[in-house]
């Protein structure tokens, strides 16, 4: 199963403005409808950047691929021995100008709901089977941790559990909108770095899901440097210093919208770090 879930062949979408699906900081998501193509008549969800944020937009597509892209490098290697109905698939949707605004398009998501965030939070599902879902993405994240030496983490799992109606389809998740914390933090704002990935696995205890091809690597004695957040938290460029293991920072609150930590030097208390 390949794992990137793409617009296929559709390249134009109906949006419909007035169906807001959520709005952050600095974008608005709106429901949309494919026009021709594979996917024509499905739903659409559509991202566009709040208009004083349009500065953004070129350099947060770029590193919003790259995530996306490194994702579905692992999923393709996940979904080759995981368990059946565990398969994952990420989805990958293309930009496209629409009235004059861009628009960055995917199919929908329905019954969205998230697993894990970047600052190593794992957001517990109860009920028949909803746990062993949460094994599973846990497990995923390990699993790309073990496969790239250690160098980073695919976290910030959100999307949903496609469980299969008819006997001729195959249940899977089905994820968008994922980070990737990395010891060089190469990955933009939403990768946390080595504090990122040492804060996953203070909170990951491995599961049945986990070493199917080995033992998998873990770090030693990891730390949970941020406070427990189901949102999805950033860091600005000249704060990231702060997120390596040698620095003591540790981010106490979660508050508002974006991340800008910073330190009392007279009280030495730390502020707090923010969600969008």
């Amino acid at each position: 199963m390949d794992a990137a879930r793409t617009n296929l062949t559709s390249t134009n979408c109906d949006i419909h403005e007035g169906r807001l699906v959520g709005s952050g900081s600095f974008r608005d998501v709106v429901e949309g409808t494919y026009v021709g193509g594979n996917r024509n008549n499905q739903a659409a969800v559509c991202k566009t950047f709040k208009p004083k944020f349009c500065h953004l937009e070129d350099e947060y597509y770029a590193m919003d691929f790259k995530v996306t892209d490194k994702a579905i490098q692992f999923a393709n290697e996940w979904n080759e021995f995981c368990p059946a109905g565990k398969e994952i698939l990420i989805n990958r949707g293309n930009i496209h100008c629409i009235g004059g605004q861009r628009y960055l398009i995917e199919p929908f998501i329905r019954d969205f709901e998230k697993y894990t965030s970047n600052s190593g939070t794992i957001i517990k599902h109860h009920g028949k089977g909803r746990a062993a879902q949460t094994w599973a993405m846990e497990a995923f994240s390990h699993f790309t941790y073990h496969r790239s030496g250690g160098s980073l983490l695919i976290c910030d799992l959100q999307g949903r559990y496609k469980k299969a109606k008819f006997a001729n389809q195959k249940s899977r998740f089905e994820l968008t909108d994922l980070a990737c914390c990395s010891r060089k933090r190469s990955f933009g704002p939403t990768d946390l770095a080595e504090k990122g990935i040492e804060s996953f696995f203070a909170n990951h205890v491995c599961n049945t899901f986990c070493h199917q091809t080995g033992r998998w690597s873990r770090p030693k004695n990891p730390i949970q440097w941020f406070a427990d957040s189901t949102g999805t938290s950033m860091l600005s460029s000249k704060e990231s210093y702060k997120l390596d293991l040698a620095n003591p920072t540790k981010f106490k609150t979660t508050l508002g919208q974006l991340v800008e930590e910073d330190e009392d030097e007279e009280s030495g208390e730390e502020d707090e770090y923010y969600n969008f």
